[in-house]
Order: C-alpha cells, then sequence, then structure tokens
C-alpha cells in the first residue's frame, strides 16, 4: 500500500481540487446551507458519509458486477452503457435515504432544520461527479484509493461549506452595501475563497 499516493489523492481532492471551489459541483447546498455553521457540518458529514459509501459501493460495481458481465458487452452496445450512470443514481439515493431516516429517528432537530436540502442531497451533483472521477481517473483504479478519493471529496466538501458558513455569520453582523446584500455578496465570498483555495495549487508535486 502506497500510503504517500494515497496522502496526495487525498490532498488533491480535498485542497487542491476541492470539488466545490475547484470543480464547481454541489453549489446549490453549498450556497443554501452555509447560513449557519452547525447546520454546515453537519451537512458536510452527512454528504462526507454519502460520498465515501456510494464512491465504494459504486466502484465495486464497476470493477465486480459490470467486470463480470463482461464490459464488452457494454463497451459494443452503447445503448446499454448508460445503465452505470443509472446504478451510481440509484446507489446515491439508497445512501441519502439511510442518512435521512438516521437524522429523523436520532437528530430531529437537525432533520427539521435542513428541511428540502436533506433529500436533495441526492442530486448533489458534487457526489454524482466524485462517483464518475473515481470511474475515470487511473489513480483510483485500487479500492482503497477509490475510498480515500471519495472520503477526501467529502472532506474537502464539509470544509468550504463550514468556512463559507462561518464567513457568512461574520457578515450578518457587518456593514455590506446596500446592493450587494444577499445573494451578491455571497457570491462575492465565494468567489476569493475559490481563489484562496487556489494558493494549494501544486502541493501535491
Amino acid at each position: 500500500m502506497d500510503f504517500g499516493l494515497l496522502i496526495t489523492i487525498f490532498i488533491g481532492v480535498a485542497l487542491v481540487n476541492n470539488l466545490v471551489l475547484a470543480g464547481f459541483l454541489g453549489i446549490c447546498p453549498f450556497l443554501g446551507v452555509s447560513r449557519k455553521v452547525d447546520m454546515a457540518f453537519g451537512m458536510g458529514c452527512a454528504v462526507t458519509f454519502v460520498i465515501t459509501v456510494s464512491g465504494v459501493v459504486t466502484w465495486l460495481i464497476v470493477h465486480g458486477l459490470f467486470n463480470w458481465v463482461g464490459t464488452a458487452v457494454f463497451e459494443n452496445a452503447g445503448a446499454l452503457y448508460f445503465l452505470k450512470y443509472v446504478a451510481f443514481i440509484m446507489v446515491i439515493a439508497s445512501m441519502v435515504q439511510l442518512v435521512e431516516m438516521y437524522l429523523k429517528k436520532f437528530f430531529p432537530p437537525l432533520y427539521e432544520a435542513f428541511g428540502v436540502f436533506l433529500p436533495l442531497i441526492t442530486t448533489n451533483c458534487a457526489i454524482l461527479g466524485a462517483c464518475l472521477y473515481i470511474d475515470m481517473k487511473p489513480e483510483t483504479q485500487n479500492l482503497i484509493n477509490a475510498a480515500t478519493y471519495a472520503f477526501g471529496g467529502g472532506v474537502g466538501f464539509t470544509l468550504a461549506i463550514t468556512i463559507m458558513a462561518g464567513i457568512r455569520e461574520h457578515i450578518n453582523f457587518s456593514d455590506v452595501p446596500k446592493p450587494l446584500q444577499g445573494a451578491g455578496i455571497t457570491m462575492l465570498v465565494a468567489g476569493i475563497l475559490s481563489l484562496a483555495f487556489m494558493g494549494f495549487t501544486g502541493i501535491g508535486k
């Protein structure tokens, strides 16, 4: 096991190629649930769980079931190849249901606070994007590497949304010009945060 490669994969997806701030994936919950730090951190933890389990399960589907059926069948029959992505979406939806039931039973206040954004994790493109990246990238063709990439993607999402929430909490006590109040200042902060994360570029080299 190459621990150096695992660290590089983790840092790469969590900081350098952050799914939100570099890949512009998962922008909807990033902007919609980043009003309070506790809510943002809870959403980040939920997404981290879903993205990690989904990444591992989809890797097993692609390298197990699809290879067992026969890759040539799906490559030659283009009409059937889309079933891989249908399987990804079904796995993600199942994981979100588990998270939703768990929060509803053990953390009702957090479940109520998330509102519509919790079931919308199913359509969070950051999760589907991570699963697709795992399927495409040569360094994630190993199960451990794929799990590291998925977990790092979730940590990066949590980091981005929690930092954004902390900044927005401070903005509430700031004198923001009226034309920039609301969505305007939020988008400016998101852009500056993306520029800040660009400083990590090249850290894995």
